[in-house]
């Protein structure tokens, strides 16, 4: 099991080579659990969407205690949101901090949107799966975790 940037949770189902434009690659099968699909990516640009293998309970421990004592590295959200979204892509545990953390902020001054409430979802599912996976509990532990870390500042 490893994490596919920010499409989440994948299983590598095969691993082989294949000419592109006369050129030997490395191709991965994965399974995207989230959307539901298999996808064949090469592997130079698998790694550049931000594949890694989960973290562990350590990684997990202070993620969630970043989160808590408000550690994180503020992303301005811009018209469009741009930046937010493409830190969030990067696919990382500490981009995902980053950007729940800076939706917290923009919520103290005013109501989310739709598409920054749709990213926090997505950043605060995100952080909820890989709680569980780094220490072998239930979503609904990982969540309670989560929501603790989080301290009531969840945005609306």
């Amino acid at each position: 099991m490893l994490v596919f940037g920010s499409e989440g949770f994948a299983r590598v189902e095969a691993i082989g080579e294949r000419e592109v434009l006369g050129k030997p690659a490395t191709f991965l099968d994965l399974f995207v659990f989230d959307a539901n699909m298999r996808v064949s990516v090469p592997f130079e640009r698998a790694l550049e969407r931000g594949l890694r293998s989960l973290s562990s309970s350590d990684e997990m421990d202070t993620a969630l205690e970043n989160l808590s004592a408000s550690r994180w590295q503020s992303i301005p959200w811009n018209r469009d949101g741009r930046l937010v979204k493409d830190r969030y892509a990067e696919g990382d545990l500490e981009a995902t901090i980053d950007v729940a953390g800076s939706l917290i902020e923009v919520a103290q001054v005013k109501r989310l949107n739709d598409a920054q409430r749709t990213l926090f979802e997505r950043a605060r599912r995100a952080l909820v799966l890989e709680t569980a996976s780094a220490f072998g509990i239930d979503e609904d532990a990982a969540s309670e975790r989560v929501s603790g870390a989080l301290g009531g500042r969840v945005p609306s």
